[in-house]
């Protein structure tokens, strides 16, 4: 999952948001987000699709 983690931030600052606003979009917490980012957490689908909706990309984009 580090991987998906390094993704999801590269594709969150290049979008220039921070963890804050990704969380609200996404409907998860900042602490949740963060943990993903460093590769400490796995995910749900659920949540692979919010975050990828709130990023405006397609989910595979993510891994």
């Amino acid at each position: 999952m580090a991987m998906f983690g390094q993704n999801v931030r590269r594709i969150r600052m290049d979008k220039g948001l921070t963890q804050e606003e990704l969380a609200e979009g996404a409907g998860i917490s900042q602490v949740q987000i963060a943990r993903i980012e460093a590769g400490k957490i796995n995910t749900s689908i659920s949540t692979v699709v919010a975050i990828a909706k709130a990023l405006g990309v397609k989910e595979d984009e993510l891994f």
